[in-house]
């Protein structure tokens, strides 16, 4: 592993570094056996009723609350600043899933019921950082993540490069110009990368489906921004797919 020093400027060039073998294949395992046990969790299917996201997890076993324990810890050294955990999902991508469009995390208005307006994940922090473990191999066959260079630019600018429809999907334009890097992770390994980080994904064409774990941390001293998240999003009426 490199110092932490090392990491940052990596971060700060380009807005994503990777770390191979950070958790052990063992703890990846039994994280596992704690999300297919987990209760009180919110889960989505595809069209064709197959699992695709998993929510509210962090705290439903010892394995995942060490993770999210450790991933904070390490979060702390590197960028120096003070995170909570924002949000959490487990992505499945079965044999034959769809991958998803070129987008930021976070760039994008939502309306809640009462019609106020609200600027996507700006209105929690202004620094965010997504964390992507691998629980197993992803690699161009099974739509591994590929990654942009991260665009430092206002909310409104960066809003300028998306679909504006509710949802931070780039428009087709801006997204052609981006270089995008695939990502390829061996289970256990990390991916960290800013939400300004321009990403997407193909579909899974293996034979296998492929599992990893999101945890993404605002800087905050805020605790209860979890919680609040969560709330606003079931009173979103704007995000098509969730985009919240």
């Amino acid at each position: 592993m490199k110092d932490s020093q090392t990491y940052l400027l990596e971060f700060e060039k380009k807005g994503y570094f990777k770390i191979k073998n950070f958790f052990s294949k063992d703890f990846i395992k039994r994280m596992c056996n704690e999300i297919d046990l987990a209760k009180n969790v919110e889960k989505y299917f595809d069209k064709n009723k197959k699992l695709r996201r998993i929510e509210k997890l962090f705290d439903k076993g010892d394995n995942l609350n060490k993770l999210n324990y450790e991933l904070l810890n390490f979060l702390s050294k590197i960028f120096n600043k003070k995170f909570v955990i924002f949000k959490d999902k487990f992505n499945t991508k079965p044999v034959g899933g769809e991958g998803f469009e070129a987008h930021y995390d976070g760039i994008f208005i939502f309306r809640k019921k009462n019609n106020s307006k609200f600027m996507g994940w700006y209105e929690y922090s202004n620094f965010f950082v997504n964390v992507l473990v691998a629980f197993d191999e992803c690699n161009e066959q099974n739509g591994a993540l590929e990654v942009a260079k991260a665009d430092h630019l206002t909310f409104e600018e960066l809003l300028k490069n998306t679909k504006n429809d509710g949802t931070p999907k780039l428009n087709k334009e801006y997204a052609s110009k981006l270089k995008f890097n695939r990502i390829d992770l061996n289970k256990g390994d990390v991916l960290f990368f800013s939400n300004l980080c321009p990403h997407k994904s193909k579909k899974n064409l293996s034979n296998l489906d492929r599992r990893i774990l999101y945890y993404t941390y605002a800087e905050s001293n805020n605790p209860d921004i979890y919680t609040k998240y969560f709330e606003d999003k079931s009173d979103s009426v704007s995000s098509k797919g969730g985009a919240l």
